[in-house]
């Protein structure tokens, strides 16, 4: 949800975003709400999700808190026995409406910190990125 504010960033996201030219990967900025109910603006950003990435064509691993933890090689693992495509959703900045949790294939938690949505945005394109290092066994990811 929202757009990446740094330049810094947009050009660190870039950066991963080019070597996964390979594989059909995008980075879509769905518009965040803002009004004075937050349960109200979660809904209407869920709606958004919902209508532009339908359960029945996309596999949806949702970033939260509570999510589980994995290891870059589990990761990558669980990405590839994915029938699907997957997206990845990182929510506004008062997180994710709870139903769009409940539907997920899989709920993910980068680290047990706390990262700016920027941050978050970087971390997780490495990590997709290393996931296809991990799954053609490139030596980028030293295990």
């Amino acid at each position: 949800m929202g757009k990446a504010k740094s330049p810094l960033v947009l050009a660190e996201i870039q950066k991963y975003a080019q070597r996964l030219r390979e594989v059909s990967f995008e980075i879509v900025e769905l518009k965040e709400f803002k009004g004075k109910s937050i349960s109200q603006n979660l809904s209407q950003e869920a709606l958004q999700f919902k209508k532009r990435f339908p359960k029945s064509d996309y596999t949806w691993i949702i970033l939260a808190e509570e999510g589980s933890l994995k290891t870059s090689q589990a990761l990558a693992h669980w990405l590839e026995s994915q029938p699907k495509n997957c997206v990845f959703f990182i929510g506004s900045a008062y997180g994710i409406c709870p139903s769009i949790k409940k539907e997920a294939e899989l709920l993910l938690s980068l680290s047990p910190l706390t990262f700016t949505h920027d941050h978050a945005r970087i971390l997780l394109v490495e990590q997709l990125y290393r996931a296809l290092m991990i799954q053609k066994n490139h030596p980028y990811h030293h295990s």
